[in-house]
C-alpha cells in the first residue's frame, strides 16, 4: 500500500501539519516495528516533492464495514474484539504510542490460517498516532482523531494511553448497537444511555467493562489495556 502527499497542494499551517502527521505515522510504524496485527512499514521517502510511505497492504474488510453488512455484534463477537486488540494496544502503549484514532474503520479483519480462530484483527492508519514522552505528556496540543470515539481529554488536546482506551469502548458499543456514540450519550443527564439501543441484552459483566472503558474521568477507566 502506497500513501502519497502532495506538497504542494497543502498550504502554509496546514502543509506543516500535513508534514508532520505524515512523518509521524512513517516514524511510529518504524518505532513499533514488525508485529502481526500492525502494518509494517516498508519505505519512506520524498520524490519530486511528493512524500511517500510504502506499508504491508493488510487485506480484509474493516469493522465498520462488517457492521453495515451484518448487523449490530453479539456479545461474543465483541469479547473477541476485545480480547484480540487489547493485546495490541498494550503493545504500542508500551512503546510510547498512542494510536488516537481507534474506531471501527481503523480495524481491519484479516484472514490468517496461522491462527486458530482463522482470522485476526489489524489496526491500521497510525498517521494520527503519537510518541509520548515524560516531557510532553501533560502538554496541549492539536486535537487529532474522530470526534464520535475520542477521548473527552483528547478533544482538548491532552491524549494519553488511556484516551485509547475510551476510544475502543466508544467502538464497541457502535458496533453493539450500530448507532453513532453520538446517539448513545444523553447531554442534559450527562451520562451513556448505550444499555437503550442494545438489540439484545449484555451480561452486567461487559457492560461494567464497556462502562469503565466510556469513564469520561481517566482515573475512572482501567489504567491500561493490559488491566481491561
Amino acid at each position: 500500500a502506497i500513501k502519497q502527499l502532495m506538497l504542494q497542494s497543502q498550504a502554509g499551517g496546514y502543509r506543516n501539519k500535513a508534514i508532520e502527521l505524515f512523518n509521524g505515522e512513517a516514524e511510529q510504524l518504524q518505532a513499533l516495528g514488525k508485529h502481526p496485527q500492525i502494518p509494517e512499514l516498508i519505505a519512506y521517502f520524498e520524490q519530486d516533492n511528493y512524500l511517500y510511505l510504502v506499508q504491508e497492504l493488510i487485506e480484509g474488510q474493516n469493522l465498520l464495514d462488517e457492521l453495515h453488512a451484518q448487523g449490530a455484534f453479539n456479545e461474543s463477537q465483541i469479547r473477541e474484539v476485545l480480547l484480540d486488540l487489547l493485546p495490541v494496544l498494550q503493545f504500542i502503549h508500551e512503546r510510547g504510542v498512542i494510536h488516537r484514532d481507534v474506531k471501527p474503520d481503523n480495524i481491519i479483519r484479516r484472514r490468517s490460517p496461522q491462527i486458530p480462530a482463522g482470522w485476526q484483527l489489524v489496526l491500521v492508519d497510525f498517521g494520527a498516532s503519537k510518541v509520548v514522552t515524560n516531557a510532553n505528556i501533560a502538554k496541549t496540543g492539536t486535537f487529532i482523531g474522530s470526534a464520535e470515539y475520542t477521548a473527552p481529554e483528547q478533544l482538548r488536546g491532552k491524549a494519553l494511553y488511556v484516551s485509547d482506551i475510551y476510544s475502543l469502548g466508544a467502538t464497541c458499543i457502535h458496533l453493539l448497537t450500530n448507532s453513532s456514540p453520538f446517539d448513545l450519550y444523553n447531554d442534559i443527564e450527562d451520562k451513556w444511555i448505550w444499555r437503550q439501543y442494545l438489540k439484545e441484552p449484555v451480561s452486567e459483566a461487559l457492560g461494567a467493562i464497556l462502562d469503565r472503558m466510556l469513564a469520561k474521568a481517566t482515573n475512572n477507566r482501567f489504567s491500561s489495556a493490559a488491566a481491561v
